[in-house]
């Protein structure tokens, strides 16, 4: 039997989609740095009891080092809370979208996803994209889609209905709370398990919705600098995400106190954050200074920052098409789950954030025994 030819770039990908650094690894594996360095460069290959070692301490199947690297095409990669992350958060959830890529691909070969139905994505510069251009692309959407022009009861839902996957990883940071790309010709939404509100989350999915629409025409965000990436794509896609979630003239109807109380009436209506509530109304001029300034203190003084009221009454919206797919493989008989640990060789937690079931045993019987009583 041949042995399985070690992949250098898959031992890199483990190690930073863990938050390791080589010294970081040398030091939970007694393996040297110098050693991991000529392992991911390929002049070295590990073997026995290192590379034992090295998949225990990044918790990946043995197997996975042996994959072939994922020939999945990805687009440019955006990150919510562009501004907070660093590079290894940057690298440990784009790694996990490219994992999530790959179960697209994998999945595809046994199921036909829901095709892809949204407007034509702009081709525009960052620069030259207008307000107007914005809303325009809101609207169109809410159209396409038959949202109406009220709350959107679920916005998981409309995005995977419509062609769009989203799935959640095992990520967790609260510096970092989506990314987004286009990858297998569709676009691709991955969620991070930071605890955010059922609010957040909506409005996070609408900001990647933004980018996915918006800046098609963005090859790599990392030729931007920081000042403009703030200014131009983050602030253009929290407008859409604005614009898609409180149509402008139905919530201006709604609203019909701009105290506080009438900012938590809305909110729970259009189940979207005080906070985006707040900027909507002064967007819309719905705002004097005094006011919007008295409310941003009100919000800060109440610490509703991170927690704010009713945000234990409403309910985070999750993703369902990856567990639809896996159940309706399991259930025909298609494939187990032990042959999906097996193909695709990733960490079973992994397996389990983006499918939402549990891995555990996966190789055992799962049937009891029918037994009858003898007569």
């Amino acid at each position: 039997m041949t042995e399985a030819k070690f992949n250098p770039g898959q031992l890199k990908k483990a190690r930073l989609m863990r938050g390791y650094t080589m010294a970081d690894l040398a030091n939970m594996t007694s393996v040297s740095r110098q050693s991991i360095s000529k392992y991911e460069m390929g002049n070295s290959t590990p073997r026995g009891e290192n590379l034992f070692k090295l998949a225990s301490a990044l918790k990946f199947p043995i197997s996975f080092f042996s994959k072939p690297n994922s020939e999945v095409p990805m687009g440019a990669v955006f990150f919510r809370s562009q501004a907070a992350s660093t590079n290894k958060l940057r690298n440990m959830q784009t790694i996990r979208l490219d994992f999530a890529a790959e179960i697209v691909g994998y999945i595809s070969r046994f199921i036909k996803l829901p095709k892809l139905n949204i407007p034509t994505p702009l081709e525009k510069p960052v620069a030259a994209i207008t307000e107007e251009d914005i809303r325009q692309m809101a609207n169109s959407l809410r159209t396409l889609w038959a949202l109406g022009n009220g709350p959107i009861s679920d916005l998981t839902n409309a995005m995977e209905a419509n062609g769009i996957v989203v799935a959640e990883t095992s990520m967790h940071s609260n510096k970092m709370d989506a990314v987004s790309t286009w990858a297998n010709g569709r676009p691709l939404v991955a969620l991070t398990d930071n605890d955010e509100s059922a609010a957040r989350r909506r409005f996070n999915l609408a900001h990647e919705l933004g980018h996915i629409l918006l800046h098609s025409a963005v090859e790599n965000i990392f030729e931007l600098d920081s000042t403009k990436y703030k200014k131009g794509l983050e602030r253009q896609a929290h407008f859409f995400a604005s614009s898609l979630l409180l149509p402008d003239e139905s919530f201006s109807d709604f609203l019909l106190s701009t105290d506080i109380s009438g900012f938590l009436e809305a909110k729970k209506y259009w189940n979207v954050s005080l906070s985006a509530l707040i900027f909507k109304a002064n967007t819309l001029h719905l705002l004097n200074e005094n006011q919007y300034l008295y409310l941003q203190k009100k919000i800060s003084r109440n610490h509703w920052r991170k927690t704010e009221p009713f945000d234990d009454q409403q309910v985070k919206e999750h993703p369902e098409i990856f567990k639809s797919a896996l159940m309706m493989l399991l259930e025909a008989g298609i494939i187990s789950k032990s042959q999906i640990i097996s193909d695709l060789g990733f960490p079973e937690e992994e397996l389990e954030a983006i499918f939402g079931v549990s891995f555990k045993n996966s190789g055992k019987i799962s049937k009891k025994p029918v037994l009858k009583i003898l007569k």
